[in-house]
């Protein structure tokens, strides 16, 4: 202990100014995400936002990891392919074969009315067999199309290019609000506690 250090009013600076700056520090390095928008050349270093420098790299990353691993146009064929898919898709072809017998095909001749409804009904399910066994092929065909025409890597990593950097600084910090005001916090309490420890030094050494 150091007996000739007494503790002055003034002492009780020390953690307070560490506590601002440890606040501060988080604070900056949080606006930093985003500014400065425009590059402020120093000469030995370029200052910009971590966002707006990293854009172009940073939709190239995220395009392949949802490529990756959250969305491929495997997950898009597994769907189009399902059964629970294809059960969706027969019932609406049902109903627009109906309406195309029973009223559209009658326009092409007057005796195409006098078709029984048993008849109707018999061609409906018939043509809806036929629909069951080829249905997996056509999407499995445009499973196909879809992959050749689009990219989905592509398509993302356009979109988060395109993206103005003020609707994604608005966006991210509507969704993270609480949380950067608590690393902001954190930031502060550890400054705290580091001038109370740089206080205790002082006072047993």
């Amino acid at each position: 202990m150091n007996e000739t250090f007494r503790l002055e009013p003034i002492h009780l600076l020390i953690p307070l100014i560490s506590g601002l700056i440890g606040w501060l520090t988080n604070w900056v390095a949080i606006k930093m995400l985003f500014h400065p928008k425009k590059p402020l050349n120093f000469g030995f270093f370029v200052l910009q936002g971590v966002f707006i420098k990293r854009q172009k790299a940073l939709a190239q990353k995220l395009a392949d990891a949802v490529e990756e691993n959250l969305f491929s146009h495997q997950d898009i064929h597994d769907k189009l392919t399902s059964p629970e898919f294809l059960g969706t898709i027969l019932p609406l072809i049902g109903v627009h074969l109906e309406d195309l017998i029973t009223n559209k095909l009658v326009k092409l001749h007057p005796l195409l009315a006098m078709i029984p409804e048993s008849m109707i009904q018999g061609i409906k399910e018939m043509i809806l067999k036929e629909f069951e066994i080829f249905l997996p092929e056509i999407m499995e065909g445009a499973s196909e199309a879809l992959q050749k025409q689009i990219d989905i890597k592509k398509v993302i990593k356009e979109k988060i290019e395109a993206f103005e950097v003020n609707q994604l600084e608005s966006l991210l910090f509507q969704i993270m609000k609480s949380e950067f005001k608590m690393i902001e916090y954190v930031g502060g309490v550890l400054g705290l506690f580091i001038g109370l420890f740089q206080l205790g030094l002082l006072y047993w050494m």
